[in-house]
Order: structure tokens, then sequence, then C-alpha cells
């Protein structure tokens, strides 16, 4: 085991680190949180997937329909002429159709033959294809009405798959919600800590003092601070343990200077109590300013980030401990000095 030594002033309270317990908790939620989106988002794609099937099976039903319909019409056409070749065929039932049309020369009667003999080969072949159209039309109709069955049914099971996913995804949101909530954190902080990637920060590599790239830097809970990628995610997991024990966010009061603001606060401070513009940490993005009782020197909130800030790879500097003498000012364990 090893002991580590607090050496602290007379009545200063000393603050443990939060339980990692808590912080195992709040990760497990966001995990949670984050399945939930990712599965979300997987589903909706499939969703849009299997629409443009449905899509395709519909438009395959309309052309479906539309052949049938022109088998209808195929059908409808052909009753007029079977109706005539039986009326021509079976006028005379008794004497039978060679007898009614056979009353003439030999030659006549072998034309009228030749004649009935074709009128009955185009009965054969009209009731055929009658016939093959019928069929057709009873096909079409059962695989009309089954794409439209199924179609119908993928979509309904579609629908109800999705929203229980968004049920999902809204439920595990509320249950991170309502834990920030509880630590007193927002989730558009928390989530801003999720979303930023450290190794943006080496879109800045090289970069003068204060003209740091856009791309590099990530935003931190408090609108419009900044701080270099990799530096304002370490902050934020800080600002969670911070919250976490105090019931509040860390208050800031400047992060990442551009040139033009580092030249303000030189003109604006007395000699001396600003670095000169293009050599302050705040224009690597790795310097931030407290309030919120962190300013105050040995007070409850400054020692706790004393304490626990090196875990975060924030720390105190040795020069903002005497001259010139500022609590409220803390920096990344990269910091460029």
């Amino acid at each position: 085991m090893v002991l580590t030594a607090l050496f602290t002033v007379p009545g200063a309270q000393v603050i443990m680190p939060a339980p990692a317990a808590a912080d195992e908790d709040l990760e497990t939620l966001k995990d949670k949180a984050e399945k939930a989106k990712d599965d979300l988002e997987e589903a909706t794609d499939e969703y849009t997937k299997r629409e443009e099937k449905l899509e395709d099976a519909q438009d395959e039903l309309v052309d479906t329909l539309h052949e049938l319909q022109e088998t209808e019409l195929e059908l409808t056409e052909m009753r007029e002429p079977l109706s005539q070749l039986a009326s021509t065929l079976y006028q005379q039932p008794d004497g039978g159709t060679l007898a009614l049309m056979t009353s003439g020369t030999l030659d006549q009667d072998l034309q009228v033959e030749s004649h009935v003999v074709k009128l009955s080969d185009d009965k054969e072949a009209l009731l055929e294809e009658a016939a093959e159209l019928r069929e057709k039309q009873t096909d079409l109709t059962s695989e009309a009405q089954d794409l439209q069955a199924e179609t119908q049914l993928e979509k309904v099971e579609l629908e109800d798959d999705l929203a229980d996913l968004r049920d999902q995804s809204k439920e595990s949101t509320d249950e991170l919600t309502k834990e920030l909530e509880d630590r007193g954190m927002d989730i558009d902080a928390y989530m801003a800590g999720v979303e930023c990637d450290p190794s943006a920060a080496e879109a800045g590599t090289g970069a003068p003092n204060g003209l740091l790239p856009k791309e590099s830097l990530c935003e931190l809970h408090e609108g419009g601070e900044l701080l270099r990628a990799d530096a304002a995610v370490d902050f934020l997991k800080l600002n969670e343990a911070y919250a976490d024990h105090f019931g509040t966010q860390m208050c800031v009061t400047s992060s990442y200077r551009d040139l033009p603001n580092q030249h303000r606060v030189y003109a604006e401070q007395p000699p001396g109590n600003a670095a000169v513009p293009g050599t302050s940490n705040h224009g690597y993005g790795l310097a931030i300013d407290l309030c919120g009782g962190v300013e105050n020197f040995r007070s409850e909130q400054f020692n706790w980030l004393e304490a626990n800030g090196g875990e975060y790879g924030w720390h105190h500097p040795d020069w903002a401990k005497s001259s010139p003498f500022e609590p409220w000012h803390w920096e990344y364990k990269d910091a460029q000095q």
C-alpha cells in the first residue's frame, strides 16, 4: 500500500477524491445511452433500406395490377369473336355445321369445309388463349394480394421496431440526464466532453501562440470557453468529478485566449500581472482561470481541486503560488513553459 502525506494549513479541509464507483455508474449510463443511440441509428438505416425495398415491392405491385388490368381487357375483347364463332358453329346443332354450310358444287363444298375447319381451329386457339388469360388473371390477382399483404405487414413490423428503439433511447437518455442533474451537471456539457476528440489537438501542432486553428479546440461546459482538445476532454472529466462532489459545475472566467485577447488583457492589467502577448499558456489552450470559490486560496473548492486535479492532468503551477499570486490560474500537464 502506498501512503501519501497531505500537508495543509491549520483548519484547512482536506477533500478526498470522489468515489470511483460514482464515475463508473456514470460511465455505465453513458455507454447505455450511446449504445441505444447507435442501435437507433442502425435501425433507422435498416428501416430506410427496407423502406426502399418496400417501395420497389409497391412498384412491382402496381406493375402487376396494370398487367392484370390489361389481361382483363384482352379477355373482354375476346368475348365478342368467341361469341360470334360459337354462333356460327352451333347455330344448327341438330343438322351440324357442315350440313348447314355445304349445299353447292363439290369445289364449293370442299372450300366451305376448309373454312369450317379453320373456324374450328380458330375456336380452339381462342378458347386456349382465353383459358391462359384466365389462369394468368387468377395468378396475378393472387400475387397482387400477397404483395400487398407482405408490404403492409413488414411496414408495420418496422415501425414497431423503430418505436421500441426510440423508447429505449429516450429511457437511457432520461436516466443519464437525471444522473447528471443530480450531480449538478448539464447533459449538453457532459456530452461536449464525450463528443470532443482529444486527437484533434494535433491540428494545432506548431501553430503560434494565440493562433491555434479552430479544429484543434473544443468548447467547455460554459459557452464560448475553449481549450485545446486533449486539455478540454480532461478538464470536462474533472468538471464531472467536481460537480459530483459540490453539486455544481466549475466556474470558468477565462480559457483559451487568441492573440488579440492576450493584447487586451495585457493592456488592462498592471505591469507584471499578465503574460506578454504571445507567451501566455492561455494562448496554447492549456491554461484556465476559475471562479466559484477556487479563486480563494485554501478554500474548500481550491483544496479539492489541488487534491484531485492531478488525476486529470490539471495542476496549480508553482509560479502562481507566489509572484504573481493567482490561485484561480490552473494549467494542463502538457502546458508549454
